[in-house]
């Protein structure tokens, strides 16, 4: 820290409006997912209030703060717990969004200048992962003009219909081609 950052903040704890911020840990997380942020503090902020905030961290940009210990606190896509026996509040941002990456701080909410722990978030795009299953079901039928049998199935590289057997058949007889579709994330 240069002597004219030493300065600077001589006058921000006479005025009570200083901030006092160590840097923090990087999270990652994907789109829809959740991510849980730690919080550690020291044996003295035990029952001080915590909250968390997106940078700039003015009053508007707080997120979420803490009511009372071990007890969870939601707001939205937010929560906190401040968990007094391990020293640690956790943050936890559900159904994450891209527009959530960026810069946020765990803030102790002390008199004269608060505490922030700064912390980086960045969002992923998730994988997705489409999978296609397709198959034919047959159909029998028996012609009653010359008593021979046949059947009909759609190929699942081709989906016009294959005849096969003496009798043609009406593409209207009851065959059926099916697929079901699934999708999920990777994470």
């Amino acid at each position: 820290m240069s002597v004219t950052a030493k300065r600077s903040l001589v006058p921000s704890f006479v005025f009570l409006t200083g901030v006092l911020m160590k840097s923090g840990n990087v999270y990652e997380g994907t789109v829809g997912g959740t991510v849980e942020i730690r919080c550690p503090y020291l044996d003295d902020h035990k029952y001080t209030p915590k909250y968390f905030c997106r940078n700039p961290c003015k009053s508007a940009h707080v997120l979420i703060k803490s009511a009372k210990t071990d007890q969870v606190v939601s707001d939205g896509r937010y929560s906190l717990i401040d968990i007094v026996s391990g020293r640690i509040f956790t943050v936890t941002i559900k159904h994450l969004r891209l527009t959530d990456s960026g810069v946020y701080y765990c803030g102790i909410d002390k008199w004269f200048s608060d505490i922030l722990n700064k912390v980086h978030l960045s969002v992923h795009p998730g994988n997705f992962v489409f999978i296609i299953i397709c198959d034919s079901l047959f159909f029998f039928s028996v012609s009653l003009s010359d008593k021979s049998s046949s059947y009909e199935q759609f190929s699942p590289t081709s989906p016009t219909v294959q005849s096969k057997g003496s009798t043609p058949l009406d593409k209207n007889s009851g065959s059926s081609y099916f697929c079901i579709f699934y999708a999920c994330i990777l994470r």
